[in-house]
């Protein structure tokens, strides 16, 4: 009886044991089912919002949290995916038909998907779920009117186009939106005005923002350029007042079309990611404040040539004609640990010193004009600014004559080697 009774109790316990196992095997599917369907409502809130202009900073920093926790598990759910062979539903029946050893834990698994874990994610769901509603509640396309020009028209996807010519006078101008998902909206302006009687008046400014609907593109342009005329003493009125005058234009541009696929796919996928890889660096929660080197938060990059008459030049050599000047700014760009200068002039290369963009602008105003003025052929000086946050590329080019001037262009270096070193 004794021997009865033990066999008994063993029966007992492999029963329970197995009864366990079981509720165990069920429970591990039952949470994959869970981790499936809180990434499905993570990736329907994505996809949801996918179309719409983000233009807050803190959204920005949400949809990422979003994206990362998307791909972190769908890897965790990719992982487990092979251990759960059988649905939830029909596991349960499937269960006599599996090895003794299996439901004894002979086969042990220590890496089943733990409730926890799925509970993370099924926090996330709810979260995206709170940020598609704020997305579209701050949508800016729900307001009726805009403070700033061009905003409305960019926001919607249009690009604005216009030219005109008159006399010795001519302007090309555009701006277009760049609809980069996780990065929100980004815009680019390109005003080109060339003056033949007088090439001194004639420039082109190049500008790329990340855009929002209380952005003012004009001003932020006009603030550029005024920092250059701190910085590298250029003499740009004749550009600020045109500029003043392009909120005139938002009604009379020649088009308003999608912008190309080729020039989205251009940018997203080189320019703007490497000139700015974090697209909320530098931002304030409270204001929009200038970045460290002086330049508005929102400036990505920032293009601008003309022809300069400097004083120290002119007293050097009175008969020559204006210099044509390029500059291209970086505010965001990372690209040396410590900030340095590097020049290149007459076929040679020298990292000059380190400093930052006002000993940039001394060096230019006193080394370079002095080299251009002593050299009779000509010859161009070129100055890099490289730091962990910040990079330029300034170009003085010398002429013989005015026949020989170059016409303006819009972004000196626009692709990556504008402002890249080779390292």
């Amino acid at each position: 009886m004794v021997a009865s009774a033990l066999a008994q109790e063993g029966v007992s316990r492999a029963s329970s044991y197995i009864s366990a196992k079981l509720d165990d095997k069920a429970a591990s599917a039952h949470n994959m089912a869970r981790l499936e369907m809180a990434l499905s409502q993570l990736e329907f809130a994505l996809e949801r919002t996918a179309k719409m202009p983000i233009t807050h900073v803190s959204l920005l920093r949400r949809i990422k949290m979003l994206k990362s926790a998307h791909a972190e598990g769908t890897a965790l759910l990719n992982k487990h995916r092979p251990r759960a062979r059988y649905p939830f539903l029909g596991w349960i029946g499937r269960a006599r038909n599996l090895p003794i050893s299996s439901l004894l834990g002979f086969n042990k698994d220590d890496h089943h998907l733990s409730s926890t874990a799925v509970q993370a994610f099924e926090w996330y769901a709810d979260c995206a779920e709170k940020f598609a509603a704020d997305v579209e509640t701050g949508c800016p396309l729900r307001r009726d009117s805009f403070r700033y020009p061009f905003v409305r028209q960019l926001l919607e996807e249009k690009t604005l186009w216009y030219e005109s010519s008159r006399g010795s006078r001519g302007m090309r101008f555009h701006m277009l939106p760049l609809g980069l998902g996780d990065r929100g909206v980004e815009a680019e302006l390109y005003y080109c005005y060339q003056d033949l009687k007088t090439p001194e008046n004639s420039f082109c400014v190049w500008l790329m923002l990340r855009l929002s609907e209380s952005t003012d593109i004009v001003g932020i342009a006009i603030r550029c350029l005024q920092l250059l005329t701190s910085q590298f003493e250029l003499a740009i009125e004749s550009a600020v007042g045109e500029l003043t005058l392009l909120p005139g234009l938002q009604d009379v541009s020649d088009s308003y079309e999608p912008p190309l696929d080729c020039i989205q796919g251009t940018y997203a996928s080189r320019d703007t990611k490497y000139w700015r890889p974090d697209p909320t660096c530098c931002s304030n929660i409270v204001s929009q404040v200038p970045s460290s080197n002086g330049f508005p938060e929102p400036v990505i990059a920032i293009g601008f040539s003309c022809w300069v008459s400097a004083p120290e030049y002119k007293l050097r050599n009175a008969d020559a004609p204006p210099l044509y000047a390029e500059a291209f700014f970086q505010p965001h760009l990372s690209c040396a640990p410590h900030p340095e200068i590097l020049r290149k002039y007459g076929g040679e290369e020298e990292c000059a010193s380190s400093g930052g963009m006002q000993e940039m602008g001394e060096m230019i105003r006193s080394n370079a004009l002095d080299y251009l003025a002593r050299e009779p052929e000509p010859t161009e000086y070129a100055m890099f600014w490289f730091s962990a946050h910040g990079a330029a590329f300034v170009t003085l080019r010398k002429s013989i004559n005015k026949q020989a001037w170059p016409e303006p262009t819009a972004a000196p270096g626009r692709g990556r080697s504008g402002a890249k070193r080779k390292r």
